[in-house]
């Protein structure tokens, strides 16, 4: 069996040296490493570039800045391999990750192999919330998914081809994997591997987080639209986040209804509900960070609104008809 590993970096001089070289010490060496350049405006392609130059498994292919749905279609369909491994810029595996992932590709059903992730940047708070939250939300993940992200992602590329790979009108990093897998999953297994683990570095910045959160809600409802089947949850999305939604989007109308009309219960159960509804995930972190937990608290809650505003362009853009 061939095996590429494969990613659309953009701006990643940070890290994306640290990635090549994890790749390139793997126990099970992948027989290429396919790299597209997503029109970096910094040293991304000089980093990658001086990699090629001395590992000739390495391959570098420029891209204008189309978004990571095309750059990984070009990358996927570059590579020579049976299968496909799909990883971040800004990820580190693990030394045993491909290993991990390969070996449980076997029965023809099994499309898919999909491993998880630890925080890498742990000096800052916001990503350790991050990555605790992540962890709280893969403590129940079955052995079988639907739905997954691109940082850690081997698949077929028979299925890849079958499937037409990334739907490219997803524009943004946010619902183009989850969009692949949710079609995978209609077909084929997708299997879960936590013991594949790469180092991702989640983001530092409160305020590029919540317009991350802005957009995640506006690609959300794009997918709901294209799969509305999963309006009701997936293996990673409870069902807890559309109220959460919902009582943000609200929230301010109830406000109104406060200052004009005296009214206080409304908004004061809506508040005391975004509030509560994130208290099982304060309880998880609080036990093994408790700076993070607290920190948590006030970044769930402005998610919440971020979520909302999201969904909202995102219904005005997209509308509401098959949502229902």
């Amino acid at each position: 069996m061939r095996v590429a590993v494969v990613s659309a970096v953009y701006n990643e001089k940070q890290f994306v040296g640290r990635m090549i070289e994890s790749v390139l010490s793997q126990s099970r060496l992948p027989d290429e490493v396919v790299l597209v350049d997503d029109g970096s405006t910094d040293a991304t392609p000089s980093i990658v570039q001086s990699y090629t130059e001395r590992f000739p498994i390495v391959r570098l292919i420029q891209n204008s800045n189309q978004g990571p749905a095309a750059s990984r279609n070009v990358a996927w369909r570059a590579a020579k391999a049976d299968v496909v491994i799909f990883t971040d810029g800004d990820c580190v595996p693990e030394r045993d990750w491909v290993e991990k992932l390969v070996k449980r590709f076997g029965p023809p059903e099994v499309a898919a192999v999909a491993g998880t992730y630890r925080t890498l940047n742990t000096q800052n708070k916001l990503a350790r919330f991050v990555g605790h939250e992540i962890a709280w939300r893969y403590r129940d993940v079955p052995a079988q998914v639907d739905a997954h992200g691109a940082y850690n992602l081997a698949i077929r590329k028979d299925v890849l081809e079958e499937l037409g790979g990334f739907d490219e009108s997803y524009k943004a990093p946010s619902g183009e994997d989850w969009d692949l897998t949710y079609r995978i999953s209609r077909k084929y297994k997708i299997l879960f591997a936590p013991d594949a683990v790469v180092a991702h570095a989640h983001p530092e910045s409160f305020w590029s987080y919540m317009k991350n959160q802005v957009r995640r809600g506006f690609d959300r409802i794009k997918l709901y639209n294209d799969h509305p089947e999963k309006m009701k949850g997936d293996a990673y999305t409870g069902r807890l986040a559309k109220y959460q939604v919902l009582a943000a989007a609200c929230f301010p109308l109830t406000l109104w209804m406060f200052f004009c009309k005296g009214w206080c219960f409304v908004p004061a159960a809506l508040f005391l509900f975004l509030v509560g509804s994130g208290w099982s995930v304060f309880r998880f972190i609080y036990q093994r960070d408790p700076s993070a937990a607290r920190y948590g608290v006030g970044v769930q809650f402005a998610r919440n609104f971020a979520w909302a505003l999201g969904a909202v362009k995102g219904l005005l853009r997209f509308g509401i008809r098959r949502l229902w």
